[in-house]
């Protein structure tokens, strides 16, 4: 009798061990106020972000659009800051770049500034932060059609509260729990005898 109380018990040690450690936080939605939202006792652990997206870039006419798809891992990303890297063979007469939400004729449209050609910088307003995580669209308009653009990327940087995981137990619990049973059963043999 007392060896199936000890089996019983190792048993329940075992279960209880083998029960999986988490911890839950509410944080819903985006933020782009820096430091992982406004109330930071809902992150206790921000970690660092930074990452750079290719655009698909089409030429048509006059015309050069860039397309970013949206940021959808973190969940949680707080931007700090975003830059705008593009390439075109503009020539500066009245060469202009734009960032447009809705559609590319009007709606939503944001101008950033002049393109004179080669490499140049954008740095992005926290105006464009939510657009950015929602996929933000930028569109080139060059005085001539033999202008374009070659390529484009977005940089963008903050903080995001990474999701707490669950702590599987290791094997080497259920090495010590078999041990012991097994300890537990020579010994009781041992008795007997």
């Amino acid at each position: 009798m007392k060896f199936y109380k000890s089996a019983i018990l190792v048993a329940a040690m075992l279960l209880g061990f083998s029960s999986v450690a988490s911890a839950t936080f509410f944080h819903g939605h985006h933020h782009h106020h820096g430091g992982c939202g406004d109330d930071s006792s809902l992150c206790d652990n921000p970690e660092t972000y930074s990452e750079t997206f290719t655009a698909s870039v089409s030429n048509y006419y006059e015309f050069g659009y860039m397309d970013f798809d949206a940021i959808t891992d973190p969940a949680d990303l707080d931007i700090t800051s975003a830059t705008l890297k593009i390439s075109t063979n503009a020539n500066g007469w009245w060469d202009d770049l734009y960032a447009y939400t809705d559609n590319w004729y009007g709606t939503g449209l944001s101008y950033l500034g002049s393109l004179d050609g080669g490499v140049e910088m954008f740095s992005l307003s926290s105006d464009l932060f939510d657009e950015i995580l929602a996929g933000i669209s930028f569109k080139a308009w060059f005085s001539k059609w033999s202008e374009d653009v070659f390529w484009a990327e977005l940089t963008v940087n903050g903080e995001y509260c990474p999701p707490v995981s669950e702590v599987p137990v290791p094997a080497a619990v259920w090495l010590l729990g078999s041990g012991l049973m097994g300890m537990t059963a020579m010994r009781r043999r041992k008795k007997t005898a």
